[in-house]
């Protein structure tokens, strides 16, 4: 499946709120943060159906925009790994608290598996990538790959957050993103996109 996306970079640390849509107009929201307005007119505009949000991970700066989405779109299915579950319903988990917020999210959500998902007529691969967090996931649109927190371009995601493993992280990198092809695009979860194939040659982290 073609698809095509839109990135808008939301909230208190800039993180990167993704639309992803196909020709049909139907669209999957992933990482919603405070403040995602500019998100939801896109959406509009565009005449998109919304049908789930992803979650790559669960620290506050990619989910406190749940609310602001499910009001203007009631009832959209939430979707994330079930070892980041607890991180929605726990501030100081989800980091919230750091930032003197106390953010939860204890509306119903769905569990993210490893392997290939279907879900509201998007076929992609949810790829476990524990390491920033216990339930980090990337989403893998044939070559196009969400890496929420675990890479960036140049760099690579935090380890020392309540349930991170630096090891654990970089083992998990190396063996399930820099496999896939080179000219795989990057979207990660903060900052500019980057390519499978420039991580390989020039992140400090991972030569």
């Amino acid at each position: 499946m073609k698809v095509e996306y839109a990135v808008f970079p939301t909230g208190l640390l800039e993180s990167n709120a993704c639309v992803v849509y196909e020709e049909s107009k139907r669209c999957l929201i992933i990482d919603p943060s405070q403040g995602c307005s500019e998100l939801v007119r896109f959406v509009e505009k565009q005449s998109l159906t919304p049908v789930a949000v992803l979650l790559t991970h669960g620290h506050f700066d990619h989910i406190t925009g749940i609310p602001e989405i499910e009001k203007k779109y009631p009832q959209l299915p939430v979707y994330i790994h079930r070892c980041d579950i607890p991180m929605l319903r726990d501030s100081n988990f989800n980091g919230s608290v750091m930032l003197g917020m106390d953010f939860k999210y204890e509306g119903p959500v769905n569990e993210l598996q490893e392997g290939v998902a279907q879900i509201g007529g998007f076929e992609f691969q949810v790829i476990h990538l524990p390491g920033h967090t216990p339930g980090g996931c990337a989403l893998l649109f044939d070559r196009l790959c969400f890496s929420g927190d675990v890479l960036f371009a140049g760099s690579i995601g935090r380890s020392d957050f309540p349930g991170g493993n630096g090891e654990e992280l970089i083992k998990g990198i190396k063996a399930k993103l820099l496999t896939l092809g080179d000219e795989t695009v990057i979207c990660p979860g903060h900052g500019g996109r980057t390519t499978v194939g420039r991580e390989k040659k020039a992140n400090p982290f991972l030569i």
